[in-house]
Parts: structure tokens; sequence; C-alpha cells
């Protein structure tokens, strides 16, 4: 999570560094940055085996890939990129997200799923992915749109 390089490279970026080459028989381990499309699912769990589809079978919304892009080319935060994911496909609004809570102990202390800046810079996210998506005038939402849908 964090701001990390913020959107400022939101015009460039790419996979930096290798990349591994497999066979289609054989079997290989690789850490991807991923977010949750379904808010309320379980947790992923690193010994299920997971297949890798194409977005376009789980989502129409042209958006959402743009949001995968972005965080593949290190464009975006894992935490601001999962916030524009459950905002975007699941429809929880800015302020359901800023209310969730990551832990809650029992002493009074509190952790926030995502900060101020994350749920700021993920609403400007969806804008620049509307963009990037061919959306037309009207299907982008503005910043301030965004943090009432």
């Amino acid at each position: 999570g964090g701001m990390g390089g913020g959107m400022g490279g939101m015009g460039g970026g790419g996979m930096g560094g290798g990349f591994m080459n497999l066979a289609p028989e054989k079997v290989g381990r690789v850490r991807v940055g991923t977010v949750c499309l379904e808010h309320g699912k379980r947790d992923p769990n690193p010994h299920i085996r997971y297949e890798i589809r194409p977005i376009v079978e789980f989502s129409d919304k042209p958006e959402i890939a743009q949001i995968c892009r972005m965080l593949a080319n290190d464009e975006l935060p894992q935490n601001t990129a999962q916030a524009a994911a459950w905002n975007l496909m699941d429809g929880l609004t800015w302020e359901q997200l800023a209310s969730k809570d990551r832990v809650r102990l029992r002493n009074g202390y509190v952790q926030k799923w995502f900060s101020y800046d994350e749920l700021m810079l993920a609403q400007r996210a969806l804008v620049v992915a509307a963009e990037r998506a061919g959306a037309t005038g009207s299907d982008v939402v503005s910043p301030g749109e965004a943090y009432n849908r």
C-alpha cells in the first residue's frame, strides 16, 4: 500500500526486470500483484492452485482492465488499486471503503483498510482508467463525482 510513485508515472511504465518463460507443460511460481474483484469472498491462499485467465472472461468493464494494467506496470500501489476495484466492481462507496477496518483489537486499536491518500488516488485512477479505456466525456467521472459514486 502507500502512495508509492503516485500517479506521476501514469503515462509510461513497463514490467521492469525480467520475466520467466515456461513451456506449456511446465509448472512454475510467479509472484504477481493482484486485487480482489469480488468483495466479501475469502482471501486467496497460496496453497490453492489458481488458473490465470483473461480479465475479459470475468468483467466487461474496460476500466477494471486498466486498473489491473496500472497495478502491473507499477503505476498504482496495490492497496489503491484494490480500493478502485471494489468501488468499480462491487459498488462499494468511498464512505464504505473509508470505514472498512483491516484490524480491530479489543484494546481499542483500529487500523483502517485504506488511508485517505489511497482513496483519493483511487478516485483519480478511476478517471484515468476511464480515459484510457476510451470512455466519452460523459463517461469520465471526476474525483469529486467519484467520491459520491
